[in-house]
């Protein structure tokens, strides 16, 4: 392109999700930034570094069950009741030595040390008769059951969790149990949300006259969140390129990420394509998606800018299509991928060739199996469409018409959050 301003001659042919992808993942810029959190804090974070376990879990062989421990061999020889000479407890464990014809009862977690106390097996204490000091043995159990051998769970030197791994609460016990009380994470993602319009109102309580509340950005505020970022929101854009152009440009040094939403069709009143084809570098405008076309993606300062279309299922869809596959990306996440399950569609469907279609629809269950229903209506104003839905269904260029029964990809919103 010999002139910045015919970037309508550049981007005259919509550009086709798989490109538009590669596009965005091409001018990816991982965080390096970390810091050293404390556990409890670390939930939804992401792993700056590998967690190796300094122990093995457990650290003792160890009592699976409640029972009694004893010498299966000396057992066998005599094979009657045996004397209950010690009793091990968690914490408490006992380290003498279970003579002949003699067992120790023991509790679930009491360490076992095999060779110093001379006992390789437990019994349950259901399978036995206790009378006074002595237990009789019912049901004998194969020599070492009931037994967790030091190192069964975890050993020393393996690597528990690796670098770029998001931290869930089920794994806190398990970071937990190697001794590990601060880990390292990358540092949040800033994120700066700016919406754009002269219909957008400032009263958040009151509609004015021919203006509209601003729904989009509590939305993408709640969904950066939802990914452990810090949002800034900064306001509205009024429809004027000499405010646009200083608002943006400004913004750029305070955040990692600018979001825009509207102001990206090519009317006169859109001014964030103009904007940045003058002050950073357009990447990407104008997608072959339904919805979500006027789709832009670029640079200010080398921050990288995404500007989304103003209606507001566009804003949701390509939120979770696009943008969250990048950020998870940038934060280190590298083994981030859009979860997708293929189900039976509830529905037959027909479409244009060359543009994929991302409908909103739920799972439901039809005629003892279950299959997708997509929302009644398709626009990408229909708010409802959002909400009376769990997710996305999509719709890929090369097909023209899908019939009922026939497997397609679907997005379950929360499931994609994970």
């Amino acid at each position: 392109m010999k002139n910045k301003k015919d970037y309508k001659n550049k981007f005259n042919k919509l550009t086709d999700i798989e490109t538009a992808l590669k596009i965005v993942e091409k001018n990816l810029i991982k965080t390096t930034s970390y810091e050293e959190v404390s556990l409890e804090l670390c939930e939804g974070r992401i792993l700056a570094e590998n967690l190796t376990s300094r122990y093995d879990i457990p650290n003792y062989d160890n009592a699976a069950v409640d029972g009694f421990a004893f010498n299966f061999k000396n057992f066998l020889k005599n094979n009657d009741e045996l004397i209950i000479a010690n009793t091990s407890k968690p914490g408490k464990p006992f380290s003498g030595k279970i003579k002949e014809g003699e067992a120790m009862e023991i509790f679930t977690g009491s360490y076992i040390f095999k060779e110093k106390s001379n006992v390789d097996t437990v019994v349950m204490h259901e399978d036995c008769i206790v009378k006074k000091k002595k237990v009789k043995i019912l049901n004998v159990p194969p020599q070492g059951s009931n037994i967790r051998s030091s190192g069964e769970d975890i050993k020393k030197g393996t690597i528990l969790f690796r670098k770029g791994t998001k931290i869930r609460s089920i794994d806190l016990g398990a970071i937990a149990s190697i001794g590990l009380s601060k880990i390292k994470v990358y540092k949040k993602i800033k994120v700066g949300i700016f919406s754009t319009g002269n219909e957008l109102s400032k009263d958040k309580n009151t509609k004015e006259k021919f203006k509209i509340f601003d729904s989009n950005k509590i939305t993408l505020i709640s969904l950066f969140k939802k990914l452990n970022c810090i949002t800034f929101d900064f306001g509205i854009l009024r429809d004027n390129y000499g405010i646009s152009k200083k608002k943006l440009l400004g913004s750029a040094s305070k955040v990692d990420i600018i979001i825009t939403t509207g102001g990206v069709a090519d009317s006169q009143s859109d001014f964030i394509v103009k904007v940045l084809n003058d002050i950073g570098e357009l990447k990407l405008w104008r997608i072959s998606v339904k919805p979500g076309r006027p789709f832009v993606f670029g640079k200010i300062n080398k921050k990288p800018i995404f500007g989304l279309p103003g209606n507001p299922v566009a804003v949701v869809v390509t939120f979770f299509m696009i943008i969250l596959k990048f950020l998870n990306r940038m934060n280190g996440r590298d083994s981030y991928f859009l979860k997708y399950r293929l189900v039976p569609s509830g529905f037959s469907f027909k479409k244009k060739l060359g543009r994929t279609e991302w409908l909103r629809g739920s799972i439901m269950f039809e005629n003892n199996q279950l299959v997708l229903k997509k929302f009644k209506s398709e626009g990408s104003g229909i708010l409802s469409s959002i909400i009376r839905s769990e997710g996305i269904i999509e719709i890929e260029k090369d097909k023209h018409y899908i019939e009922k029964g026939e497997k397609i990809k679907f997005y379950n919103f929360e499931e994609l959050l994970n």
